[in-house]
């Protein structure tokens, strides 16, 4: 059996204000390329395909038009799963007509007997997947009124615990005594863990745990397959525990990350990983110096004659305009597009944007981290307000979804 690993597409993101559709169209023109060249079996989304609950319409006909493009390929079985950025509701809606394609989507968490599919393979069955999305705290506990935060935080984990032992537990069963491995996904943040800053992850979190202990998987998991993390990665220092990462940049933080999807063969249920590659197919650059360095940097770049994007962070302190002046290094003309600037003395909206006003694609969260920053607010107040807000935000998005 083989299966690609692959999470966190953020179709329909922005990059300081950039349309990116060509970039997700190159994308899964050339997944869809590996796919048959590798002849997989199975592909397993781990959460994340797209970046908000309410993505452009284009970058829903890129998904549907993958999903269905693959019929003509040798893969049999497709596993999606809601990530934080998802609409669960909005994955979930059209999933009975997809599982006629073998595609076995999981928006809204299910009793976990109801999360568990077999994969065909040649044979029957390939694989039977635990196929678990994003868990939230009203998924894990529910309501606690009045206890405190680290109640609420066992609460969570023990879960998290839970959810995961009764999905491998059903899986088991429909396992049997065949020799076939048993695959589960996860989206949430594993204790260890590597982000960058400023990589477009948002919300690490699940409910008030800030990361979950590897140990909360069950040991028979034969492949656990994870996202939310945009750095590719193994868990724990184990092979078969792996963050795919993200197959684009999200933000300039990840400017320069070599990306790649996963190709896991099985054995009976032993699973070897193997990586792939992906294109770079907008180049993303992150240049930081005096202004005479930035000047340099950004001619070589025009020089290669490939459109690049551009963070120019410059170090040197000068008069009023040296925004202006910084992005006058780049002409209309010119493959090079300066998206951010950031010069000494700047406003933290600044630093993102032209205009001063904060670019559309950033998230509320970040927009509040801003917030505190530019009105002095840190530590333990920083961290109160953050969390009362994120709970606030939680509440309006489940009262738009319910």
């Amino acid at each position: 059996m083989r299966i690609l690993h692959t999470s966190d597409w953020h179709l329909g993101r922005k990059l300081c204000g950039q349309e990116r559709f060509g970039e997700f169209k190159s994308f899964l023109d050339w997944l869809t390329g590996v796919i048959a060249g590798e002849s997989v079996e199975a592909l397993v989304i781990a959460g994340d395909v797209f970046d908000s609950c309410t993505p452009p319409l284009w970058a829903q006909s890129l998904y549907y038009s993958f999903l269905t493009g693959l019929s003509a390929s040798p893969c049999r079985s497709v596993t999606v799963v809601a990530g934080n950025h998802d609409s669960a509701a909005l994955l979930d809606a059209p999933k009975e007509l997809l599982r006629r394609l073998n595609v076995y989507v999981v928006g809204e968490p299910q009793a976990p007997e109801n999360e568990v599919f077999e994969l065909p393979g040649e044979d029957g069955a390939g694989a039977v997947c635990c196929a678990v999305p994003f868990l939230r705290s009203r998924d894990l506990c529910g309501a606690m009124p009045g206890e405190n935060a680290a109640a609420v935080s066992a609460a969570e984990l023990e879960g998290f615990r839970a959810h995961y032992a009764a999905a491998a537990a059903a899986a088991e069963k429909v396992r049997g005594s065949r020799d076939i491995p048993l695959i589960a996904t996860g989206h949430c943040f594993v204790v260890g863990g590597k982000v960058n800053g400023d990589d477009g992850v948002r919300d690490l979190s699940v409910g008030s745990i800030e990361a979950v202990p590897l140990s909360v998987f069950p040991e028979n998991i034969d492949y656990l397959a994870l996202g939310h993390l945009h750095m590719h990665q193994t868990c724990g220092g184990t092979e078969t525990r792996r963050y795919s990462g993200a197959p684009l940049c999200a933000g300039f933080g990840e400017a320069g990350q070599k990306k790649q999807v996963l190709i896991v063969d099985f054995h009976g249920r032993r699973a070897s990983v193997r990586p792939v590659e992906v294109p770079e197919f907008q180049k993303i650059v992150r240049l930081q110096g005096t202004f005479a360095e930035l000047s340099a940097g950004i001619a070589r770049l025009a020089a290669e004659g490939r459109p690049v994007w551009v963070e120019a962070d410059c170090t040197e302190r000068g008069s009023t305009g040296l925004n202006e002046a910084v992005r006058e290094l780049a002409p209309d003309r010119s493959p090079v597009k300066i998206l951010r600037v950031k010069v000494p003395g700047m406003t933290a909206a600044e630093a993102f944007s032209e205009s001063g006003v904060l670019s559309e694609d950033w998230s509320p969260r970040e927009v509040f981290r801003l917030y505190l920053q530019e009105h002095n607010i840190s530590g333990e107040k920083a961290d109160g307000l953050m969390s009362a807000y994120l709970e606030a935000l939680d509440a309006v998005r489940r009262e738009g979804t319910e």
